[in-house]
């Protein structure tokens, strides 16, 4: 599966407000940091305002802010809402008549689907924010296995 490049960016600035929880942060701001144009965003950002996953916050200081608890996102809405197609079986199946392999890629496609909508903003917020715990635990593991030699 090959998510669109809206979605990926969607993604991405949702993570970043999710950084910011308790102040607007203006799209310039959030264009800058993920390198993506303003005008982008800005259409992103309608489509996720009319899914309710962001509100905006006008005049001196404004910008956009979650509209929900990081619990409450998850990463198949904040895709859904920017790509209401973003998985065409004929995307991923390949070329059979073969109705068991219809079947097949059905299934995966709800699979991954399923697997999306089990993932909150709150979880890949905690994943973006703290460091891999099981790189470090790598790191000491070669570290131990140099002081054995």
């Amino acid at each position: 599966m090959k998510l669109s490049s809206r979605a990926h960016y969607a993604i991405k600035t949702v993570l970043e407000l999710s950084t910011h929880v308790d102040e607007p942060v203006t799209l310039a701001h959030l264009a800058q940091a993920q390198n993506i144009s303003i005008s982008y965003l800005e259409q992103i950002f309608a489509l996720l305002r009319k899914c309710d996953i962001v509100k905006s916050a006008r005049g001196p200081g404004g910008g956009y802010m979650l509209n929900k608890p990081l619990s409450e996102i998850s990463i198949a809405s904040i895709v859904k809402a920017v790509d209401k197609a973003t998985v065409k079986e004929t995307s991923m199946e390949p070329d059979f008549n073969n109705t068991d392999s219809h079947t097949l890629w059905l299934r995966l496609l709800e699979l991954i689907g399923g697997y999306l909508d089990s993932i909150s903003l709150a979880e890949l917020h905690s994943l973006y924010t703290t460091p891999d715990a099981s790189s470090s635990k790598i790191e000491t593991e070669k570290e131990d296995s140099y002081q054995v030699a």
